[in-house]
Protein backbone atom coordinates (compact mmCIF):
# COMPACT_ATOMS: atom_id res chain seq x y z
CA UNK A 1 0.00 0.00 0.00
CA UNK A 2 2.92 2.19 -0.05
CA UNK A 3 2.39 3.22 -3.35
CA UNK A 4 -1.14 3.99 -2.81
CA UNK A 5 -0.29 6.26 0.00
CA UNK A 6 2.84 8.40 -2.01
CA UNK A 7 -0.33 9.36 -4.69
CA UNK A 8 -2.76 10.01 -2.22
CA UNK A 9 0.19 11.89 -0.48
CA UNK A 10 1.08 13.91 -3.64
CA UNK A 11 -2.43 14.45 -4.56
CA UNK A 12 -4.68 14.94 -1.39
CA UNK A 13 -8.12 16.44 -2.61
CA UNK A 14 -8.31 14.23 -5.70
CA UNK A 15 -7.10 11.12 -4.08
CA UNK A 16 -9.25 11.26 -1.34
CA UNK A 17 -12.34 11.58 -3.71
CA UNK A 18 -11.03 8.78 -5.77
CA UNK A 19 -10.73 6.07 -3.12
CA UNK A 20 -14.51 7.15 -2.49
CA UNK A 21 -15.30 5.22 -5.65
CA UNK A 22 -12.48 2.24 -4.61
CA UNK A 23 -14.76 2.06 -1.87
CA UNK A 24 -17.94 2.81 -3.60
CA UNK A 25 -16.95 -0.11 -5.99
CA UNK A 26 -16.32 -2.96 -3.04
CA UNK A 27 -19.39 -5.03 -3.98
CA UNK A 28 -17.74 -6.31 -6.98
CA UNK A 29 -15.28 -9.43 -6.65
CA UNK A 30 -12.21 -7.83 -7.72
CA UNK A 31 -12.76 -3.80 -7.49
CA UNK A 32 -9.51 -2.97 -8.17
CA UNK A 33 -10.24 -4.12 -11.48
CA UNK A 34 -13.31 -1.82 -11.75
CA UNK A 35 -11.68 0.84 -10.90
CA UNK A 36 -8.91 0.11 -13.60
CA UNK A 37 -11.58 0.21 -16.19
CA UNK A 38 -12.51 3.36 -15.01
CA UNK A 39 -9.27 4.68 -15.23
CA UNK A 40 -8.66 3.83 -18.22
CA UNK A 41 -12.00 5.07 -19.83
CA UNK A 42 -10.33 8.49 -18.83
CA UNK A 43 -7.57 7.86 -21.63
CA UNK A 44 -10.04 6.62 -24.21
CA UNK A 45 -12.15 9.81 -23.35
CA UNK A 46 -8.91 12.64 -23.86
CA UNK A 47 -7.79 10.56 -27.36
CA UNK A 48 -11.56 10.82 -28.54
CA UNK A 49 -11.03 14.58 -27.80
CA UNK A 50 -7.83 14.35 -30.09
CA UNK A 51 -9.53 12.45 -32.91
CA UNK A 52 -12.40 14.89 -33.11
CA UNK A 53 -9.67 17.64 -34.16
CA UNK A 54 -7.75 14.88 -36.20
CA UNK A 55 -10.68 14.39 -37.95
CA UNK A 56 -11.04 18.40 -38.63
CA UNK A 57 -7.65 18.66 -39.96
CA UNK A 58 -7.25 15.63 -42.26
CA UNK A 59 -10.24 17.31 -44.36
CA UNK A 60 -8.48 20.26 -45.02
CA UNK A 61 -5.45 19.04 -45.36
CA UNK A 62 -6.13 16.14 -48.05
CA UNK A 63 -8.89 18.40 -49.54
CA UNK A 64 -6.18 20.71 -50.54
CA UNK A 65 -3.98 18.44 -51.36
CA UNK A 66 -6.14 16.86 -54.16
CA UNK A 67 -7.78 19.70 -54.78
CA UNK A 68 -11.11 18.23 -53.77
CA UNK A 69 -12.72 21.36 -53.72
CA UNK A 70 -13.23 21.97 -57.44
CA UNK A 71 -15.94 20.05 -58.85
CA UNK A 72 -13.46 19.13 -61.98
CA UNK A 73 -11.88 16.16 -59.97
CA UNK A 74 -13.52 13.07 -60.86
CA UNK A 75 -15.04 11.31 -58.22
CA UNK A 76 -12.89 8.24 -56.75
CA UNK A 77 -15.00 5.88 -54.50
CA UNK A 78 -11.75 5.13 -52.33
CA UNK A 79 -11.91 9.17 -51.31
CA UNK A 80 -15.36 9.22 -50.51
CA UNK A 81 -14.41 9.76 -46.85
CA UNK A 82 -13.16 12.95 -47.77
CA UNK A 83 -16.18 14.41 -49.63
CA UNK A 84 -18.59 14.71 -47.05
CA UNK A 85 -18.25 15.61 -43.11
CA UNK A 86 -20.01 12.87 -42.00
CA UNK A 87 -18.06 9.78 -39.65
CA UNK A 88 -14.42 10.14 -39.84
CA UNK A 89 -11.75 10.24 -42.63
CA UNK A 90 -9.45 7.01 -43.17
CA UNK A 91 -6.49 7.96 -40.91
CA UNK A 92 -8.58 9.50 -38.17
CA UNK A 93 -10.84 6.53 -38.30
CA UNK A 94 -8.40 3.51 -38.30
CA UNK A 95 -6.95 5.06 -35.38
CA UNK A 96 -10.44 5.50 -33.65
CA UNK A 97 -11.15 2.00 -34.19
CA UNK A 98 -8.05 0.83 -32.82
CA UNK A 99 -8.71 2.90 -29.67
CA UNK A 100 -11.97 1.32 -29.11
CA UNK A 101 -10.59 -2.30 -29.56
CA UNK A 102 -8.49 -1.06 -26.69
CA UNK A 103 -11.24 0.11 -24.92
CA UNK A 104 -13.32 -3.19 -25.55
CA UNK A 105 -10.10 -5.24 -24.44
CA UNK A 106 -10.15 -3.51 -21.24
CA UNK A 107 -13.56 -3.81 -20.31
CA UNK A 108 -13.78 -7.58 -21.45
CA UNK A 109 -10.78 -7.80 -18.54
CA UNK A 110 -12.76 -5.80 -15.81
CA UNK A 111 -15.77 -8.04 -16.41
CA UNK A 112 -13.78 -11.19 -16.25
CA UNK A 113 -12.33 -9.74 -13.10
CA UNK A 114 -15.80 -8.35 -11.63
CA UNK A 115 -17.82 -11.81 -11.25
CA UNK A 116 -19.34 -11.74 -14.81
CA UNK A 117 -20.87 -14.90 -16.00
CA UNK A 118 -18.74 -16.95 -18.83
CA UNK A 119 -22.03 -16.28 -21.21
CA UNK A 120 -21.73 -12.37 -20.49
CA UNK A 121 -18.20 -12.48 -21.22
CA UNK A 122 -18.60 -14.67 -24.43
CA UNK A 123 -20.74 -11.36 -25.41
CA UNK A 124 -17.84 -9.49 -24.72
CA UNK A 125 -15.20 -11.19 -26.34
CA UNK A 126 -17.23 -11.32 -29.03
CA UNK A 127 -17.71 -7.40 -29.28
CA UNK A 128 -13.81 -7.41 -28.57
CA UNK A 129 -13.86 -9.45 -31.80
CA UNK A 130 -15.64 -7.81 -34.33
CA UNK A 131 -13.69 -4.45 -32.55
CA UNK A 132 -10.64 -5.89 -33.62
CA UNK A 133 -11.92 -7.03 -37.89
CA UNK A 134 -13.27 -3.87 -38.00
CA UNK A 135 -10.07 -1.78 -36.81
CA UNK A 136 -7.90 -3.64 -39.09
CA UNK A 137 -10.74 -3.38 -42.35
CA UNK A 138 -10.11 0.51 -41.44
CA UNK A 139 -6.33 0.52 -41.09
CA UNK A 140 -6.33 -1.54 -44.30
CA UNK A 141 -8.54 1.46 -46.19
CA UNK A 142 -6.48 4.14 -44.55
CA UNK A 143 -3.28 2.56 -46.46
CA UNK A 144 -3.76 4.70 -49.08
CA UNK A 145 -4.49 8.04 -47.92
CA UNK A 146 -1.69 7.14 -45.14
CA UNK A 147 0.89 8.08 -48.20
CA UNK A 148 -0.39 11.47 -47.94
CA UNK A 149 1.01 12.19 -44.52
CA UNK A 150 4.24 10.14 -44.77
CA UNK A 151 4.96 10.34 -41.31
CA UNK A 152 1.60 8.25 -40.73
CA UNK A 153 2.11 5.41 -42.67
CA UNK A 154 4.82 3.48 -40.00
CA UNK A 155 2.38 3.57 -37.14
CA UNK A 156 -0.70 2.32 -39.12
CA UNK A 157 1.22 -0.78 -40.20
CA UNK A 158 2.63 -1.33 -36.46
CA UNK A 159 -1.09 -1.21 -35.60
CA UNK A 160 -2.31 -3.05 -38.10
CA UNK A 161 0.43 -5.77 -37.64
CA UNK A 162 -1.08 -5.63 -34.12
CA UNK A 163 -4.60 -6.12 -34.17
CA UNK A 164 -3.55 -9.29 -36.74
CA UNK A 165 -1.98 -11.12 -34.02
CA UNK A 166 -5.22 -9.99 -31.80
CA UNK A 167 -7.69 -11.33 -34.13
CA UNK A 168 -7.36 -15.04 -34.03
CA UNK A 169 -6.43 -15.25 -29.74
CA UNK A 170 -9.83 -13.65 -28.89
CA UNK A 171 -12.24 -15.37 -31.33
CA UNK A 172 -14.85 -17.20 -29.01
CA UNK A 173 -15.76 -20.93 -29.87
CA UNK A 174 -19.89 -21.12 -30.74
CA UNK A 175 -20.84 -22.66 -27.20
CA UNK A 176 -19.92 -20.87 -24.09
CA UNK A 177 -15.93 -21.16 -22.64
CA UNK A 178 -15.47 -21.84 -19.41
CA UNK A 179 -14.03 -18.00 -17.42
CA UNK A 180 -10.86 -19.42 -17.53
CA UNK A 181 -10.62 -20.56 -20.71
CA UNK A 182 -11.55 -16.43 -21.49
CA UNK A 183 -8.77 -15.18 -19.00
CA UNK A 184 -6.10 -17.52 -20.72
CA UNK A 185 -7.25 -15.58 -24.25
CA UNK A 186 -6.99 -12.44 -22.36
CA UNK A 187 -4.04 -12.93 -21.15
CA UNK A 188 -2.78 -14.67 -24.66
CA UNK A 189 -3.91 -11.17 -26.15
CA UNK A 190 -1.92 -8.71 -23.85
CA UNK A 191 0.95 -8.24 -26.13
CA UNK A 192 -0.56 -7.57 -29.02
CA UNK A 193 -3.07 -5.07 -27.12
CA UNK A 194 -0.01 -3.56 -25.78
CA UNK A 195 1.64 -3.14 -28.62
CA UNK A 196 -1.29 -1.44 -30.37
CA UNK A 197 -1.56 0.97 -27.65
CA UNK A 198 2.27 1.25 -28.35
CA UNK A 199 1.45 2.04 -31.80
CA UNK A 200 -1.32 5.09 -31.47
CA UNK A 201 1.54 6.82 -28.95
CA UNK A 202 3.59 6.15 -32.01
CA UNK A 203 1.30 7.91 -34.53
CA UNK A 204 0.71 11.22 -32.20
CA UNK A 205 3.62 13.33 -34.54
CA UNK A 206 1.83 12.24 -37.98
CA UNK A 207 -1.51 13.48 -35.73
CA UNK A 208 0.14 16.91 -35.20
CA UNK A 209 1.77 17.50 -38.81
CA UNK A 210 -1.83 16.70 -39.41
CA UNK A 211 -3.30 19.39 -37.60
CA UNK A 212 -0.12 21.64 -37.97
CA UNK A 213 -0.65 21.58 -41.66
CA UNK A 214 -4.26 22.51 -41.60
CA UNK A 215 -3.87 25.99 -40.41
CA UNK A 216 -1.53 26.61 -43.23
CA UNK A 217 -2.70 29.42 -45.90
CA UNK A 218 -0.98 29.30 -49.11
CA UNK A 219 0.19 32.79 -49.91
CA UNK A 220 0.10 34.38 -46.44
CA UNK A 221 2.47 36.45 -45.67
CA UNK A 222 1.65 37.38 -41.93
CA UNK A 223 4.25 34.98 -40.81
CA UNK A 224 6.95 32.60 -42.32
CA UNK A 225 5.47 29.82 -41.79
CA UNK A 226 1.93 30.71 -43.41
CA UNK A 227 0.21 29.88 -39.96
CA UNK A 228 -1.48 33.28 -38.62
CA UNK A 229 -1.03 34.43 -35.12
CA UNK A 230 -4.42 33.38 -33.90
CA UNK A 231 -4.42 29.96 -35.80
CA UNK A 232 -0.82 29.43 -33.81
CA UNK A 233 -2.62 30.20 -30.50
CA UNK A 234 -4.72 26.84 -31.88
CA UNK A 235 -2.14 24.77 -32.73
CA UNK A 236 -0.87 25.13 -29.24
CA UNK A 237 -3.63 24.16 -27.74
CA UNK A 238 -3.98 21.45 -29.83
CA UNK A 239 -0.64 20.42 -29.14
CA UNK A 240 -1.25 20.31 -25.19
CA UNK A 241 -4.41 18.45 -26.12
CA UNK A 242 -2.10 15.42 -27.78
CA UNK A 243 0.33 15.60 -25.16
CA UNK A 244 -2.15 15.06 -22.61
CA UNK A 245 -3.18 11.92 -24.06
CA UNK A 246 0.24 10.74 -24.70
CA UNK A 247 0.67 11.13 -21.03
CA UNK A 248 -2.37 9.62 -20.05
CA UNK A 249 -1.43 6.65 -22.72
CA UNK A 250 1.94 6.21 -20.53
CA UNK A 251 0.50 5.75 -18.06
CA UNK A 252 -2.25 3.52 -19.28
CA UNK A 253 0.31 1.05 -20.60
CA UNK A 254 1.94 1.07 -16.76
CA UNK A 255 -1.68 0.36 -15.51
CA UNK A 256 -2.44 -2.11 -18.21
CA UNK A 257 0.93 -4.04 -17.41
CA UNK A 258 0.43 -3.95 -13.60
CA UNK A 259 -3.69 -5.57 -14.52
CA UNK A 260 -2.39 -8.32 -16.63
CA UNK A 261 0.17 -9.49 -14.29
CA UNK A 262 -2.44 -9.57 -11.47
CA UNK A 263 -4.68 -11.52 -13.78
CA UNK A 264 -1.89 -14.13 -14.39
CA UNK A 265 -1.12 -14.49 -10.69
CA UNK A 266 -3.81 -15.02 -9.14
CA UNK A 267 -4.45 -11.21 -7.81
CA UNK A 268 -2.18 -11.07 -4.54
CA UNK A 269 -2.75 -8.06 -1.83
CA UNK A 270 0.39 -6.73 -3.13
CA UNK A 271 -0.35 -6.93 -6.74
CA UNK A 272 -4.16 -5.75 -6.37
CA UNK A 273 -2.58 -2.84 -4.36
CA UNK A 274 -0.23 -2.06 -7.19
CA UNK A 275 -3.10 -2.40 -9.85
CA UNK A 276 -5.19 0.33 -7.43
CA UNK A 277 -2.52 2.77 -7.18
CA UNK A 278 -1.63 2.54 -10.71
CA UNK A 279 -5.53 2.89 -11.54
CA UNK A 280 -5.56 6.26 -9.28
CA UNK A 281 -2.18 7.81 -10.86
CA UNK A 282 -3.99 7.22 -14.14
CA UNK A 283 -7.48 9.24 -13.05
CA UNK A 284 -5.48 11.71 -11.47
CA UNK A 285 -3.18 12.46 -14.30
CA UNK A 286 -6.47 12.78 -16.10
CA UNK A 287 -8.45 14.80 -13.56
CA UNK A 288 -5.00 17.36 -13.70
CA UNK A 289 -5.16 17.27 -17.59
CA UNK A 290 -8.71 18.06 -17.67
CA UNK A 291 -8.15 20.76 -15.28
CA UNK A 292 -5.33 22.51 -17.29
CA UNK A 293 -8.04 22.83 -20.06
CA UNK A 294 -10.43 24.70 -18.67
CA UNK A 295 -7.92 27.32 -17.30
CA UNK A 296 -8.62 30.63 -19.07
Amino acid sequence: MRGLRNVLRLFPAVGIMLFGILLSGCASSVPEYQLYVQAYASQYAQGQNVLDRVARAERIVVRRRLDLESAGVDFDPDKAGYYLDTGDPPITGSIRASLSSLNNYNVALGALASGEKAEAIATRMGTLASALIGAAATLVQATGPATLIPSSTKPLDQALQAVNRAVPLVKTVATYASRDAFRKQLIAAYPAMRQLLLAMRDATPAMYEIMRRSYVQRGSLETGSGISVTANDLLLQDRELLAGWVILMDKSVEAMDVAVKTAMTGASSDELAALTAASLELQVVAKQIQDNRKKP
